[in-house]
């Protein structure tokens, strides 16, 4: 296609309410098709201080570059953490797969074995690596998710079979309940950001946790 006929597709495809972007404008800066804002928003390091390897059932990904800002550095492909099984496989950064498993070691399993006695042997992921802002929200900052900086899970389930979900288990009061709030008050200590059904109506039904930077200092916390 010459630079004529070129220009007169891309007129008419912006006149029919479509822009054309480059291949190389997608996977470098952010551009005028992207439904989000990466204004004020850090994107992660790729420094890591474990071996994704050695505490997970992982695959290496490498970087992953995604349209406008999104993308992975040192991402990894994760199917299992400390022994327990996620329900699909995750696409995470490395640091965010050394703190899930602090997070599983320290505050899941003893919160799993004081409510019921027993221990968690798998996590139903809802959410890992996607190119798209906060809360699916058009016009929203870019999400920790577009980075690979984020981990969505909406049930446990222990080894005696029993599934322990956020949403019906979040006020049912018992054990459930007193197991769902443990896992998800204590985790601030992991995360630097984490939701739950007392945030919004957008996590009624999951857990968010993220390694996102907040603050001048960028080592603030946001857990609700």
């Amino acid at each position: 296609m010459n630079v004529k006929r070129l220009s007169k597709y891309v007129i008419g495809r912006v006149a029919a309410g479509f822009v054309m972007v480059s291949v190389s404008a997608c996977s470098s800066t952010p551009n005028l098709t992207d439904d989000f804002t990466s204004v004020g928003v850090r994107p992660p390091s790729d420094q890591c201080s474990v071996d994704p390897k050695s505490i997970a059932d992982a695959v290496s990904l490498g970087n992953i570059d995604g349209r406008g800002a999104c993308g992975i550095r040192n991402g990894w492909q994760v199917s299992a953490v400390g022994g327990v099984t996620f329900s699909t496989p995750a696409r995470i950064r490395c640091q965010m797969v050394g703190a899930t498993n602090r997070w599983i070691g320290k505050v899941v399993q003893p919160a799993a074995r004081s409510a019921f006695g027993e221990r968690v042997v798998k996590l139903r992921i809802a959410a890992s690596y996607a190119c798209r802002g906060r809360n699916n929200k058009r016009g929203a900052k870019i999400s920790e998710h577009a980075f690979g900086n984020a981990l969505d899970v909406s049930a446990f389930t222990l080894a005696s079979g029993r599934v322990v979900e956020v949403e019906d288990g979040w006020n049912s009061g018992g054990k459930d309940s007193a197991f769902l709030r443990q896992v998800h008050g204590k985790a601030c200590g992991t995360f630097t950001t984490v939701l739950g059904p007392k945030a919004d109506a957008a996590h009624r039904n999951h857990f968010h946790f993220d390694l996102g930077k907040h603050g001048r200092s960028g080592k603030g916390k946001y857990c609700r």
